[in-house]
């Protein structure tokens, strides 16, 4: 009796019936799963931006499965994707065969960036097909990913000072070297300079090039080969990176926004992500969540432009209604049902017009009960009634306050954490998207769009999945 397994077959053997592809993956193998829902998609446009001629292109809706499949493992390395092209079986049955080189597909990757992002739109519709999207609530937060840029390409004005002293000193080695030459040898030829002190004027070329990119761009520190990146507080510390937004969808954490830019701060970025919620879904999400990063006067304006419920985190202000001051504007009574304030004397005052100061929008209310009071000089009112010039935006304000303080708001705010913070969590732990390997902005935004595309695609796969079995 064979103590062990007889090899299937000799590498040497020839077989008469070739093995077909299809036999090669495991019927249960999640690959086939995601070719099927990658076929949902519509590569149109992206087809017809090739202008044919010459030798036939690869089909790209096959490059992008083939990106696909790399970037849900984690893979972003053009050259390990064609490695697994050829030894890898799942590669080999998604690619159907073909083998485009690496060159191939960094090319592809980077030409048809904006198809990508097109694509990322769709597979926000292919969710919301399949009933993964319901915009109850809606989470808003951004992530720092690292960019290409080293700290070897990072310029500041200390760097600059540094460097300019190096030149300096390397100049007057050089000035000694020439002089000692000069009295040993005379007119004749002596040994060449070494190379660093030959240098030192292509090294003052990039010293100054560098100079004069910091005083255009207004910032403390630039980087030479990405001029876009910024310096960002990362898990890491501080870093050259972009600031990646994602909106997510509360019901199946399917990412229903995207927007990358380069501004470290997020008070400026809600309004861009809530159009880019409208725009893929089609719909206004019933209560759109944000945590105080994203607050500003002019974000609550957005919200009220827009009649879009927000729960939105107020940053505390310190109080200011003290003893001294019982009349100061914090200590009157807002009444949203009646839109009416009453004062600390309990006066009511209601709402007259709508004023503009300068750029400024302002609410007017006033008090008709004021002749008589015993509190007129305490309250600073001279003629007629009291006033309050209230600005929109401290209007605003005091509209989230309040609706953070009921038991929705204070659900909704301990729910953004819940929804996207594990999206977050899944592309940089088990994608490993924690640093772009395209240079720019452009780059970034390609990068991403490929990253949550596959986060959303895998969410139908996983539904479809759980429907088979």
């Amino acid at each position: 009796m064979c103590k062990f397994k007889e090899p299937a077959a000799s590498r040497n053997q020839l077989i008469l019936m070739p093995q077909s592809l299809d036999e090669m993956v495991s019927q249960l193998e999640p690959v086939r799963l995601l070719s099927e829902v990658m076929d949902r998609l519509d590569y149109g446009r992206l087809e017809s931006s090739y202008p044919g001629g010459g030798c036939p292109a690869y089909p790209p809706g096959l490059l992008v499965k083939v990106l696909t499949l790399a970037y849900s493992m984690g893979q972003r390395s053009s050259r390990k994707i064609a490695e697994a092209l050829r030894v890898d079986l799942r590669y080999v049955w998604l690619a159907e065969g073909l083998k485009p080189d690496f060159r191939t597909l960094a090319r592809f990757r980077q030409e048809k960036g904006e198809y990508l992002g097109e694509l990322f739109e769709q597979s926000v519709r292919l969710c919301q097909e399949a009933g993964l999207v319901v915009l109850g609530h809606v989470a808003i937060d951004g992530t720092k990913v690292e960019s290409v840029a080293g700290s070897h390409s990072l310029w500041g004005r200390r760097r600059i000072e540094q460097e300019r002293e190096t030149i300096r000193l390397i100049l007057e080695e050089a000035e000694e070297a020439d002089r000692l030459e000069d009295e040993e040898l005379g007119d004749s030829d002596g040994t060449t300079l070494p190379e660093h002190l030959r240098d030192a004027d292509a090294r003052k070329r990039r010293v100054d090039e560098a100079e004069k990119r910091l005083r255009q761009s207004g910032k403390k520190v630039i980087s030479t080969t990405e001029p876009e990146s910024r310096p960002m507080r990362t898990t890491r510390g501080v870093r050259m990176s972009y600031n990646v937004q994602a909106a997510v969808d509360s019901s199946s954490q399917v990412v229903v926004g995207l927007s990358v830019t380069a501004d470290e701060n997020d008070r400026h970025q809600l309004g861009t992500m809530l159009g880019e919620v409208y725009k893929n879904t089609g719909c206004k999400p019933s209560v759109v969540i944000a945590d105080k990063g994203y607050y500003s006067a002019a974000n609550m304006t957005i919200l009220d432009e827009h009649e879009q419920a927000g729960a939105v985190s107020v940053p505390k202000l310190p109080p200011r209604c003290k003893r001294a001051d019982r009349y100061n504007i914090d200590c009157f009574i807002y009444d949203e049902i009646g839109d009416t304030y009453r004062c600390p004397a309990g006066k009511l005052l209601t709402f007259r017009q709508t004023t503009k100061k300068g750029n400024s929008t302002y609410r007017l209310y006033k008090c008709a009960e004021c002749r008589g009071c015993l509190h007129r000089e305490l309250c600073g009112v001279r003629k007629g009634g009291k006033r309050l010039d209230i600005h929109v935006a401290n209007a605003l304000r005091g509209k989230m306050e309040r609706f953070l303080a009921t038991d929705a708001g204070k659900a909704a705010t301990v729910l953004r954490k819940q929804v996207v913070e594990p999206v977050f969590g899944q592309a940089k732990e088990n994608r490993r998207f924690r640093r772009f390997v395209l240079r720019g902005l452009k780059g970034a935004s390609i990068e991403s769009a490929l990253v949550f595309l596959v986060h959303n695609v895998f969410k139908v796969v996983s539904t479809r999945a759980c429907q088979l079995v």
